[in-house]
């Protein structure tokens, strides 16, 4: 439904033109107004993921990304524009030459609409929501599911209308209220209310040579999702603060903190969760240009903020190098602390054309689930040792 409502307004906005001839910036009428203008992009790709454990694993996939672009302008600043995709794929799991089990599915991928001014815009639709300064472990994961692993940094879009206004001295304000997306997002546990809208908003700032922001977000959660013997429409309060800046002093320096409260309960669940990020990154001069990102990540869920239950410690060392035009390797190191001390590794190397991208990654880690992200059947691809292969055609 949500799908069918929002394809129908972008044909009901944009029903004429279609056919007319237009290059990248779009048509002019007579009378100086931007006509219609559609492009049709997407991208297809296809993987194959070895795990190498006491019996071999593997799991070929398959993944088709269409996109519809459309726009429209009149005056000097009033633009309409959007979006329409879906997300195509099927995947196979084997163990050995035993056939497992397969995996498919079709789902909209981004469905907005966007109607913009000199310094403001307002989108609603399906859409993606993210913001923050951490690059690998991202305690402002709030709306998304992007895995600093995935080459193509795909993840799901949420449903809401999101609103910004842009000051002249690069400030800019976010307001957003999103319904329907009764799934867990981000680092959430607990699905939203079906039929409660979420409401936040987000002040982003200059603060001396960088810039800082400060997130808020509400929400009512549906407990039901996560204790199915609990009645349903048992709902929560949850509350949310975000703190982010970043600087460049000769190396970038940032830190990303996210603290939530639920409301309290008779469930035995966690009423405080904190997220802290602290990092780094410098380009070495050495060759072309070795790149270095450290983050140190430590996540924490109790009876109060920072003291009182679990929390885990995470640093990760990300290394990077343009070996050609063409090519670049990537090496990723993560040293998880508390009781499990483990390491988790993974090398990777990008070979990327004008419409061809070619990856290969090399993984050695233990059995066991890192949330960093989402990926292709919400299954982890990367724990024990293996290979994946990769392959992306953008047209």
């Amino acid at each position: 439904m949500k799908m069918s409502f929002i394809t129908l307004l972008f044909i009901a906005v944009f029903p004429l033109h279609a056919q007319e001839p237009s290059d990248s910036a779009g048509s002019v009428s007579d009378d100086g107004l931007h006509r219609i203008h559609f492009v049709l992009n997407g991208q297809i790709t296809g993987w194959e993921t070895t795990q190498l454990s006491n019996s071999v694993n593997w799991q070929p996939g398959c993944r088709f990304l269409p996109v519809l672009l459309g726009n429209f302008s009149w005056g000097e600043n009033s633009k309409l524009d959007a979006e329409a995709s879906v997300h195509l794929y099927g995947l196979l799991n084997f163990t050995g030459w035993d056939y497992i089990n397969k995996e498919g599915k079709l789902k909209p991928y981004r469905v907005w609409l966007r109607y913009s001014g000199k310094n403001w815009e307002l989108r609603g639709g399906l859409q993606k929501i993210n913001f923050g300064t951490a690059r690998m472990f991202r305690p402002l994961m709030w709306f998304d599911a992007m895995d600093v692993r995935d080459p193509l940094q795909l993840t799901d879009g949420v449903y809401g209308i999101l609103g910004k206004y842009f000051f002249e001295n690069n400030a800019s304000v976010w307001l957003w209220s999103l319904l329907g997306n009764k799934r867990p997002k981000g680092w959430e546990l607990i699905g939203s209310a079906r039929r409660r809208p979420e409401i936040g908003g987000r002040f982003e700032f200059p603060a001396f040579a960088g810039e800082m922001g400060v997130s808020t977000h509400h929400r009512k959660t549906d407990v039901h999702h996560l204790l199915p013997d609990v009645p349903e429409n048992t709902l929560l309060d949850e509350n949310r603060l975000g703190l982010d800046g970043r600087w460049d002093v000769g190396v970038g320096l940032w830190f990303e903190t996210s603290f939530t409260r639920l409301q309290k309960n008779n469930y035995k669940m966690a009423l405080h969760q904190d997220a802290i990020n602290v990092g780094m990154d410098y380009t070495f001069p050495l060759g072309n240009g070795l790149g270095l990102t450290v983050e140190y990540f430590r996540y924490h869920t109790g009876d109060g903020f920072m003291r009182k239950g679990m929390n885990l410690n995470v640093i990760g060392e990300m290394l990077s190098y343009p070996v050609s035009v063409l090519d670049n390797l990537t090496a990723m190191f993560f040293y998880v602390g508390n009781d499990l001390n483990m390491w988790l590794n993974y090398i990777s190397w990008a070979r990327t054309y004008d419409k061809w991208s070619f990856y290969l990654m090399g993984f050695w880690n233990p059995e066991i689930n890192l949330p960093l992200g989402g990926q292709a059947g919400g299954k982890n691809l990367f724990m024990g040792k293996g290979i994946q292969l990769m392959a992306s055609y953008n047209f």
